[in-house]
């Protein structure tokens, strides 16, 4: 069985442009995440059972991302408007089995979470997540009959935010990370300037240790130095909008 390791990223964001490609010690913030799925899967991606894929947009600016490009990484141009189908795809093109789903920007995401997936959807798993981490630390996947099957009449709709309502709940394999504290002034992911110096601020701090960092360090680390702080606001925002989404739908 071989599995894409698929990070979805674009660098077309209207809220912070080039996001992925903004510098953090002295490289691009998203080789950051590409160094740490490379160290936890070092063994399957030199033996061929996996490999790291870019999963973009088909848009020239996304170009970028090829200078990423290397034996155990490529990059993969697909659906621009929906992100599922570029992910069926990647997987039907470039001839994998099952993916290992990650959010480009979630740059400190879960290394022992991304290994829990990694190991159900090797047992044959159709659709796997973990749950119980911090916003941005959490990672999933799906077999490629599964997300075939899910895509069925919606090939041709926009799905780029929300677009894990189209899997089937019924199939879906949590697993449950309690470990680590789940506080909702922690914000692990790269939407604003806010999170980038957020991100900064903690990779700079670690330097070379921060590939294989673990969550219990890096949560410890922002709470002890109150890092959450420079992304505070737009955390609030962020779950105050999401309460007031769930309101909306309960009436």
């Amino acid at each position: 069985m071989k599995t894409a390791i698929l990070i979805t990223a674009r660098l077309g964001s209207s809220r912070l442009p080039q996001k992925h490609l903004l510098p953090v010690n002295g490289k691009p913030i998203v080789q950051v995440l590409i160094d740490r799925i490379g160290a936890e899967f070092r063994e399957e991606l030199s033996a061929g059972d996996a490999s790291i894929v870019i999963a973009t947009s088909d848009e020239q600016e996304n170009r970028a991302f090829e200078r990423f490009a290397n034996e155990h990484t490529q990059v993969f141009y697909g659906s621009r408007n929906n992100i599922p189908l570029r992910h069926l795809q990647a997987l039907t093109e470039l001839k994998f089995d099952c993916a290992l789903s990650i959010d480009g920007d979630d740059v400190l995401c879960s290394l022992r979470g991304m290994r829990k997936v990694f190991e159900k959807l090797r047992s044959n798993f159709p659709y796997v997540s973990t749950v119980g981490l911090p916003f941005g630390m959490n990672s999933g996947g799906y077999s490629l009959p599964f997300l075939r099957r899910s895509l069925v009449n919606y090939e041709n709709n926009i799905l780029e935010t929300g677009w894990g309502r189209i899997f089937s709940k019924f199939e879906l394999t949590e697993i449950r990370l309690d470990e680590a504290p789940t506080d909702n002034r922690l914000r692990y992911t790269l939407d604003y300037e806010q999170d980038y110096l957020f991100f900064k601020a903690i990779i700079e701090s670690h330097d070379g240790k921060m590939i294989t960092a673990t969550d219990e360090q890096i949560i410890e680390f922002t709470l002890t130095n109150e890092l959450y702080r420079l992304n505070q606001e737009v955390s609030e925002q962020y779950w105050a909008n999401y309460a007031d989404g769930l309101q909306k739908e309960q009436q």
